[in-house]
């Protein structure tokens, strides 16, 4: 099954995760996410599945190896727009300076900053609106 989201959260912490979908759902942004821990291929195919304009990722130090994994994400999801978040964004940059050419918050970022700029890179169809499943039957 296809669905549609708009914002695929790949982000350290389920917490986190829970309190960015609220925000971005506060903003009518469907959003769906996962640990980067779960590996590569569980993010590719949470963003097949969902099919979202934006992908937030989140970059874990030493940064080469998270950023590598960004770069190929890049290159085969190239319809999604990237928003990256990580803790030291010196660092990210030195290590990955082509970071440079994608937003990129440092924690602790602003989440209304970040969802606004997300707000913004999102392509959807006209009539389409977000809504919040609750529990599983």
């Amino acid at each position: 099954m296809n669905t549609t989201t708009d914002v695929a959260l790949i982000l350290w912490n389920t917490d986190v995760i829970d309190v960015v979908s609220f925000v971005l759902l506060r903003r009518n942004l469907s959003s769906r996410g996962l640990e980067p821990s779960e590996g590569r291929e569980r993010i590719e195919d949470l963003i097949l599945s969902c099919s979202p304009s934006v992908v937030i990722f989140d970059l874990d130090p030493p940064y080469d190896r998270s950023a590598a994994i960004v770069s190929d994400l890049l290159d085969r999801f190239r319809d999604c727009s990237f928003v990256m978040t990580c803790a030291d964004s010196t660092l990210a940059l030195k290590k990955a300076p082509w970071l440079s050419r994608y937003a990129l918050f440092q924690k602790p970022y602003e989440i209304d900053e970040m969802a606004n700029t997300v707000r913004s890179l999102v392509r959807r169809a006209p009539g389409r609106v977000a809504t919040l499943s609750v529990g599983a039957s």
